[in-house]
């Protein structure tokens, strides 16, 4: 037993699916090991090189236990039963009111055909493995969460309790103490019976060091087996009778022999987490632990291990037959093709005499009457609500088109070249009611938005039926799109909008900085104008974080009504403050507030911003004191207040105030540790804060420690959330918190003081839940006067994602209804502008990286560069012409489904991400040649290279193989965002879509597109960029595969054409040809035919044509003046 090696390690390399192994098992019949995660996810691995096998989802929920049987891998977790065959098909799935709470499982008296599952619900389950229905129930008396068959079938309960049932009657033959808290695991092999657990202990519960050992023929104690680092895992050796593994949470295993305890062999696991599943091969020469780091860690005692002694072989996938080449031409019959042969109708011949008419659904019961309903044996009794008359139903209406929802461009354009008249609103928010203070129905701007997709992708969403404001919206089809509302939040906060473009002005080396993706995203919303922009970048950066992944920030992939929101966005408030000042923060940090020394301060500029400075004072019953400053950036409210006998006592009765000043200035008895007494004692804990901040963001509590009733007024008038307070700190540290009215004159005159502030609501973020519906959040923001609309009849608006809408003061502070609650507030200094000086900001831009050569790849071969850098004499200038385009690649395939009538429909579209991006000088002695070709290195995996049209190949994007310039995205955005800052024109094809998948909004003033150049507007057709090069240039281009340089030249040349072809008059009559000879070759070029002859043919009559024979609708794209560049930046 002392040659146990670890013989493999294998991680889950797909984030999106990663968590927490919960549940391992060896296949006792094929050579595979399967493992099931906190995600519900079942992957198997195959032999001891952990090659992977399989992986599919089988529940919604973590997955508990799993038991491999002849037939298929059985999966458990605490709502379901489900089993898969080792392929991942589905067999059966048991899920109904019995499954409330399962735990556990195991074979009975019937291997691989019967098995019991338990947990912690009334009845234990019989489940027949080859149906997959419960045949038998029986009751339970405890709570189980461990259960092992040998002899008996042995329930540990979570009371420490061990019941040894009857495997045929399921009868408690014998019970056992074994510990007096949970039980951890149990583990029975012949006679012998182990335990681990817990024991409870002045009201916590320890870890018990040692294994229980009993024999259950006599059910007496055997000698226990010690284990100072904590038993939490048990297993029996298959073939050494009194052999145990006995394994602990930090990785550490101890093999020992019951019978000789002196015998013991030490190992520790090499893992970076904690351990959360261990099982051992039926040879006994594998044992395997998963980790909560989504790894599993495989040791062997030989060097040829195997799972099993005789294994049956496992099904690969058949290799199919290659089909035959047909070669077709036009004389070709259509015989060659085969077609299948069919012995009876196919699915799709459905019989006209069998399509019938059915009626409309039953109307659905209003939700007051099933909220107060009455039961009475088995008929329900409530009263009227009286929402509508006698005998009333609802109208349905077969409409093709859901209601509430805007149609695609596409479809409108269509219908408007037909003639038809669009008679759906313009808006979502046209005849609709708002909210008054007494209001508790819920408008429906206020429910999730969602984008909708068709083949065009998501620009042919009408986004503008939503947002009709100049304020843009953040789109919602990301994953952890769920902080769009305090991003909102952030950038109506215009401090921190300064601090941000200061930020990005600088040479920020780390690449995953918040600081620099949340100014990038800033300068797109100042841009936008009203369009809708997409935080990708940032959440992209956001999600490499481990912190961020350890705090539980991230979105489930399939959030539920259950996902809690509310506690995601407060915990996110706290997170994402305390990394921009980790950020921000350096030995010369900026002084922001007046009332600082002008010498240099020690406090970040977010410190100075968000920041509460605060006395933590510790004292012991011996008067020893312990005193420690923090500058804690959120305040949490704290609702609940602690009596004299230390119970939790509700403040229904509580202003906001009162509430706000309790919880940042609290006092606490708890127990702790003092050095002086050593030993712990009850310690009295004090906060007492010291300055207050500009900007004030407070966490409003989650779940049940939040009163929903408090936030309602109770007149309908006054709202309990307070719109301005005062608050004041006397000399002897004292808080004092007032409600100031609304009306009243607010004292801007406080000469920068930190003791002593006013303050004004300027945010609110609350969340939207509507019964069995996702959850989601919405902002309201109060605009600065100095950006707010002239149409505006109030400051405030609603930010609903991509839903933008101006609302009442009244619709903000009413919380009558159920279904809003705030979650985040934030008040903001009315004298903030007085207060801080923003004039020390770093106002430089760092355009040293036009000039440098940035390359992490390993292999950079210098001297086959396609790109000259640019020189200092030649940055860049407001109008100067740049020709660009980008490549990109996939990282996740389109999700798409068929309709019952033959069309596909798109659920999401495939996701890309910039993988190549070329610029080239538009003009001067070196036109045409490039100054930035970037390959941009991979930061997620690729799960198509799209090589065909990006030209990108395996290995590119690899620091460690490719051979090109390869940058982080964060170097190439910054090129191109400092480009764009600083006046340039962009010349390409198509740039719409590449600036949109870059993240990059560029004012239209500052883009030259041919595909909008050579486009007639009341035809659907947009031409090519191959077809333009090979029609006006005579060049056959992206003939084998895509190359961005190529494809940006070409661009270039020609939208110089287009110059030329207007300054001859004669461009209309060029593009109208263009289109002629388009039809004429299906927009295909045809490779060595030119139309060379069509173009020049008629130089000379085109030069005759009258300048006002326009014949077609077009519009002459021409630079923008160096004046109309200046006035749109504002960097």
């Amino acid at each position: 037993m002392d040659s146990w090696k670890e013989v493999r390690t294998a991680c889950d390399t797909n984030l999106s699916v990663a968590a927490s192994i919960s549940a391992i098992a060896f296949d006792p019949y094929q050579e595979l090991l399967w493992t099931g995660n906190e995600k519900g996810r079942v992957a198997s691995h195959y032999s001891s090189g952990l090659h992977r096998y399989t992986s599919f989802r089988a529940h919604l929920n973590p997955v508990r236990q799993i038991l491999v049987s002849d037939r298929g891998v059985i999966t458990l977790s605490s709502d379901s039963v489900k089993m898969n065959n080792r392929r991942g098909l589905v067999r059966w799935t048991l899920s109904n009111e019995d499954t409330s709470d399962l735990h556990c499982m195991s074979y009975t008296t019937m291997p691989n055909s019967e098995i019991l599952a338990a947990g912690k619900q009334h009845n234990m389950l019989v489940i027949n493995v080859a149906r997959g229905i419960v045949v038998k129930k029986v009751e339970s008396e405890s709570d189980i969460v461990v259960m092992r068959k040998s002899r008996l079938v042995c329930c540990g309960a979570n009371s420490g309790e061990v019941t040894l049932r009857d495997p045929r009657t399921f009868k408690v033959e014998h019970r056992v103490q074994a510990h007096t808290g949970t039980i951890s695991d149990i583990d029975t092999v012949g006679n012998l019976l182990l335990t681990c657990g817990s024991s409870a202990r002045n009201g916590n519960l320890i870890i018990d060091p040692l294994v229980k050992v009993y024999d259950i023929r006599t059910m007496r104690p055997l000698v226990p087996m010690s284990f100072p680092t904590g038993p939490c895992f048990l297993k029996m050796h298959p073939k050494l009778s009194t052999t145990v593994f006995i394994v602990s949470r930090s990785g550490q295993f101890h093999v020992c022999d019951i019978g000789n305890p002196s015998n013991i062999h030490f190992y520790q696991a090499n893992t970076s987490s904690y351990i959360s599943a261990i099982d051992l091969s039926t040879s006994g020469e594998m044992l395997a632990f998963g980790d909560s780091a989504s790894c599993v860690h495989l040791w062997g005692d030989r060097k040829e291990a195997k799972i099993n002694a005789y294994s049956n072989p496992i099904e690969l996938p058949a290799i199919p037959t290659p089909t035959p080449n047909i070669t077709i031409s036009e004389k070709s019959s259509l015989s060659l093709i085969g077609m299948p042969y069919y012995k009876e109708p196919l699915l799709s011949v459905w019989p006209s005499n069998m399509k019938f008419e059915v009626g409309n659904p039953p109307p659905k019961i209003d939700p007051d009457i099933l909220r107060n309903m009455k039961m009475i044996d088995f008929v329900g009794y409530s009263p009227n609500p009286g929402n509508k008359k006698r005998n009333q139903v609802e109208r349905y209406s077969r409409k093709k088109h859901k209601a509430g929802t805007p149609k695609f461009r596409s479809e409108k354009e269509r219908e408007l070249q037909s003639g038809k008249s669009l008679r759906e609103p313009s808006s979502l928010f046209d005849d609709e009611t708002e909210l008054d203070a007494t209001s508790t129905k819920m408008p429906k701007y206020y429910k999730r938005v969602e984008i909708q997709y068709s083949r065009f992708g998501v620009d042919d969403f009408d986004f503008e039926f939503y947002n009709k404001t100049h304020y843009a919206g953040l789109e919602t089809h990301i994953t952890n799109s769920y902080c769009n509302s305090l991003l909102q939040v952030l950038f109506f906060t215009p401090v921190l909008r300064l601090i941000t473009r200061s930020h990005i002005g600088t040479a920020c080396a780390k690449e995953n900085c918040l600081c620099c993706e949340l100014g990038f995203l800033f300068r797109m919303l100042e841009n936008a104008k009203g369009r809708n922009c997409q935080a990708s970048n940032f959440l992209r950066a956001f999600s490499t974080i481990p912190q961020a992944s350890a705090l539980g920030l991230f979105e489930p992939d399939e959030p539920d009504e259950n996902t809690p929101y509310s506690m995601l966005i407060q915990n996110f408030n706290r997170f994402i403050l305390e990394q921009l000042h980790q950020e921000c923060n350096s030995n010369n940090n900026p002084r922001l507030l007046k009332s600082l020394p002008l010498e240099q301060t020690p406090l970040s500029m977010i410190q100075q911003l968000f920041g509460m400075q605060v006395a933590s004072i510790s004292k012991c019953q011996c008067e020893i004191q312990s005193e420690r400053l923090t500058t804690p950036f959120v305040v949490d409210l704290q609702f609940f207040s602690k009596n004299h006998k230390g119970k939790e006592r509700e403040s229904k009765t509580k202003t906001f105030v009162d509430i706000l000043r309790t919880s940042i200035q609290r006092e606490i008895q708890q127990k702790a540790w003092c050095d002086n007494c050593q030993q712990y004692v009850p310690t009295t804990a004090k906060k007492i804060p010291k300055s207050l901040p500009p900007v004030l963001s407070i966490n409003c509590g989650a779940g049940t420690s939040v009163p929903i009733e408090i936030w309602r007024t109770h007149d309908g008038q006054s709202a309990w959330l307070p719109k301005r307070i005062s608050m004041d700190l006397d000399d002897n540290d004292l808080l004092t918190v007032k409600e100031l009215p609304s009306d009243a004159i607010v004292d801007v005159n406080t000469s920068g003081s930190s003791k002593n502030a006013n303050y004004e609501l300027m945010a609110v973020i609350s969340q939207v839940r509507v019964e069995k519906e996702i959850p989601h959040l919405v902002a309201f923001v109060k605009v600065p006067k100095s950006e707010l609309e002239s149409t505006s009849k109030s400051p405030w608006y609603l930010f609903n994602d991509f839903l933008v809408k101006n609302v009442t003061e009244q619709e903000v502070f009413n919380f009558q209804g159920v279904w809003k609650t705030p979650v985040v507030l934030y008040y903001s200094r009315v004298d903030i502008s007085d207060l801080m000086d923003t004039s020390d900001l770093p106002s430089e831009i760092d355009k040293s990286i036009l000039f440098e050569d940035i390359s992490i790849s390993k292999h950079h071969l210098t001297n086959k560069k396609l790109s000259v850098l640019l020189t200092p004499e030649e940055l860049p200038q407001p109008g100067t012409l740049v020709a660009i385009d980008a490549e990109f690649v996939a990282l996740n395939q389109e999700e798409t489904e068929f309709r019952s009538d033959g069309t596909k429909s798109v659920i999401r579209p495939s996701r890309l991400s910039l993988a190549r991006v070329s610029v080239l000088r538009g003009e001067g002695a070196k036109e045409n040649i490039p100054f930035i070709d970037d390959y941009i290195a991979a930061s997620e995996p690729v799960v198509d290279y799209l090589t065909e049209f990006s030209g990108i190949e395996v290995g590119d994007l690899d620091p460690a193989s490719s051979k090109h310039t390869l940058v982080p995205l964060k170097i190439a955005y910054k090129k191109l965002r400092l480009l764009l800052d600083l006046g340039c024109v962009f010349v390409g094809h198509g740039l719409k879509k590449d600036f949109r998948i870059i993240n990059i909004l560029v004012p239209s003033e500052q883009v030259i597109d041919t595909v909008d150049i050579f486009h007639i507007k009341n035809r659907q057709r947009k031409i090519s960029l191959r077809f333009l090069a090979w029609y006006l240039l005579n060049q056959n281009i992206q003939t084998d595969t895509h190359d961005s340089i190529e494809d940006a030249r070409t661009a270039l040349s020609i939208y110089k054409k287009y110059l030329q072809f207007k300054s001859e008059g004669r461009f209309e009559k060029v593009l109208e040809d263009i289109y002629n000879e388009g039809r004429k070759y299906n927009w295909k070029p045809t490779p060595g035919v030119f139309p060379t002859s069509c173009v020049e043919s008629h130089l000379n009559s085109y030069s005759t044509l009258p300048e006002t024979s326009e014949t077609t609708n077009t519009t002459e794209i021409l630079p923008p003046s160096t004046s109309e560049i200046i006035e749109n930046q504002n960097f």
